[in-house]
């Protein structure tokens, strides 16, 4: 069945006016709870009793009144003391259905929408809140998307109520998306929770949607031991899943136990401070979820100061750094009985400011086998720390390398070659090419840390990074033409990666292979339990170091409080609706040319789309500075 809905306007966007843009945008990114008032004759004319007494952080308070008669009666906004702007949500009343049937009831819906929308301007009130109907609402999207345009970007949070057998609303919300022409950064959705908490399926489903509020009834709540209102144990964590993902909490009702209705937000505070603490990776992370970072060029540009700082924070990777040096030194160094140590001679390619330097020291401290270590690292200004760092006792036994690793002649071969080129999808800094150039400074029998590292892909969905690559500033960086062309660096979270991470590409060193060829070609499969949307693919890596001592960005084996490495997010330009049980296909090919290196990604079922970044013409990596 082909259906398609059709409209003729009439200066339809001349009845909205244009409002200045002046006022203080909303901050809803920090108050926990909000109240409420389902009708005017409800509203607490009393700003303080709500805002200090009762310690709600804002309110949701009807714009107006809709009669059976299709009458207007709007919120009279000078009987109340608020500030509109920062402190009020405006509700839109539920008598409005614009995609009715009903031919009468539309159009007088229509008109009453944009007499809402225009009060909710007028008064000053910045977002708006409105039900979605589980129906066609594509008549709702157009005009929603007029307002958004015409008031210069004002946010529409819809409403939408769950429960355990709640799989239409998905589809209702990610059908209005569809039918939304622009603007879905501007909206998001708040879940109305019933008498029945949504399946863990379900739940990862709404992760991967601009989750703003969660709205929960008095009704939901019951009495403990002293009456005092509380949340089931299903309810408790839906309320914990809103914090996490900084989403809020919008009380609604009657006060049902006696107690007022800020024993419902004192709860809620309750929840809230009685958060698990977050982990050292969360920690770091936090204000980097869902943020796009073009990925670094170490060999193009050199690495400044703040971004060794970061990655010298690290409290996981140089411990592994440091094992996997020790148990080499073990097996190469240990002296034969009655002999002596044998000195073993390392060298820190693209060594930084020192931290491998330091890290192959103390698993000589550690072992007891003495070593030369050689520092070679191109960056004039971490040369300067280095230079610094070795007038130290502890660094006697280093010299320092003024020189690409590719280029320099050693007075010595390596027993141990040591780096850290690696980035978030292993390859994407171009270790491969690095290390391939200077395991010519090992020993024939000499060892390489990482010795073998492999990307690994998997499929997501994030309404979030979808809308921020779109709304990617092009700036003046000519790879950056097509901000989909491109694969970021990014902070997970708001995501649902639907299926498990597969094996990409895998690189070895040393690399004895007779021609060495890095570019790489992967065609992978994954499914899906249920309908979702695909966005793109997550980039992941592991690295083995030594033996058993390994890295990990992978989300099984994710090396724990390791934060050196966001993971990769490679997007579709044309997100897919994929159905449960469907197969999804991508092509990945890795490509190098003599000047450069780049990634191209397709994806083949369940629909055919365009090569993304074909020859490179958007991001690359160069192999030169």
């Amino acid at each position: 069945t082909i259906s398609v809905n059709f409209w003729q306007s009439s200066g339809i966007n001349a009845e909205y006016g244009h409002y200045p843009t002046n006022l203080r945008s909303s901050n809803m990114a920090d108050p926990i709870c909000g109240i409420e008032y389902e009708t005017i004759s409800e509203i607490e004319k009393d700003c303080y009793q709500v805002f200090n007494s009762q310690q709600f952080a804002f309110a949701c308070l009807p714009l107006s009144v809709v009669n059976e008669d299709f009458s207007f009666e709007p919120l009279e906004m000078n009987q109340y003391d608020f500030d509109w702007s920062t402190k009020v949500l405006g509700t839109i009343p539920d008598a409005i259905n614009v995609d009715s049937p009903d031919s009468t009831v539309r159009s007088q819906s229509q008109i009453l929408l944009k007499k809402n929308f225009k009060l909710a301007c007028y008064i000053g009130v910045n977002t708006v809140l409105m039900n979605l109907r589980e129906q066609d609402n594509s008549n709702l999207a157009r005009l929603c998307a007029y307002h958004i345009h015409d008031s210069h970007g004002k946010p529409i949070w819809f409403r939408l109520k769950v429960h355990e057998k709640s799989d239409g609303a998905w589809k209702t919300w990610n059908k209005f998306l569809s039918n939304l022409p622009e603007h879905q950064n501007k909206v998001g959705v708040v879940l109305e929770i019933g008498e029945t908490v949504p399946s863990d399926l379900d739940m990862k489903r709404w992760r991967a949607e601009v989750l703003l509020g969660v709205s929960i009834s008095t009704q939901r709540f019951i009495p403990n031991k002293e009456k005092y209102p509380v949340l089931r144990r299903e309810f408790q964590e839906l309320v914990k899943y809103a914090f996490e993902h900084k989403a809020q909490v919008i009380i609604h009702g009657e006060d049902l136990h006696g107690w007022g209705m800020d024993a419902y937000q004192k709860y809620i505070n309750h929840l809230y401070q009685s958060r698990e603490p977050p982990s050292v990776y969360n920690e770091f992370s936090s204000g980097y979820e869902e943020l796009l970072q073009i990925p670094l060029q170490p060999l193009k540009d050199n690495l400044d100061n703040a971004t060794y700082e970061i990655f010298e924070k690290d409290p996981i990777k140089y411990k592994q750094y440091e094992e996997a040096v020790y148990q080499i030194l073990l097996d190469r160094g240990s002296p034969v009985p009655g002999g002596e140590p044998l000195r073993q001679v390392v060298m820190v390619v693209g060594a930084g400011r020192g931290p491998l330097v330091r890290a192959s020291l103390n698993a000589s401290k550690r072992s007891k086998i003495p070593v030369k270590v050689y520092a070679v690292e191109k960056n004039e200004c971490a040369l300067i720390i280095l230079r610094d760092l070795v007038k130290e006792p502890y660094f006697s036994e280093v010299t320092i390398i003024d020189s690409d690793m590719r280029d320099w002649q050693p007075p010595e071969k390596a027993d141990i070659l040591v780096s850290e080129l690696l980035g978030s999808f292993s390859d994407n800094e171009l270790s491969p090419e690095c290390l391939d150039g200077a395991q010519r400074l090992l020993k024939a029998d000499g060892l390489s840390v990482p010795c073998e590292y492999t990307s690994y892909l998997a499929p997501l969905s994030s309404r979030k990074l979808f809308n921020n690559v779109i709304n990617q500033d092009k700036g003046s960086d000519s790879q950056n033409d097509d901000p989909f062309h491109m694969g970021y660096v990014v902070r997970l979270h708001n995501v649902y990666v639907f299926d498990k991470a597969k094996e990409c590409f895998v690189f070895k060193h040393p690399n004895h292979s007779a021609v060495i060829d890095n570019s790489r070609h992967k065609l992978l499969s994954f499914t899906t339990e249920c309908d979702i949307m695909l966005h793109g693919f997550a980039g992941y890596f592991d690295a083995k170091l030594y033996r058993d001592v390994y890295i990990s960005t992978h989300p099984e084996t994710h090396s724990k409080d390791m934060f050196s490495w966001f993971p990769m997010y490679f997007p579709l330009k044309n997100p897919v609706l994929v159905h449960a049980e469907e197969t999804i296909s991508v092509n990945f090919w890795r490509v190098v040319d003599q000047t450069k290196v780049w990634y191209e990604w397709c994806l083949s079922e369940p629909s055919s789309q365009p090569i993304h970044n074909a020859r490179g013409v958007t991001y690359w990596i160069g192999l030169f500075s």
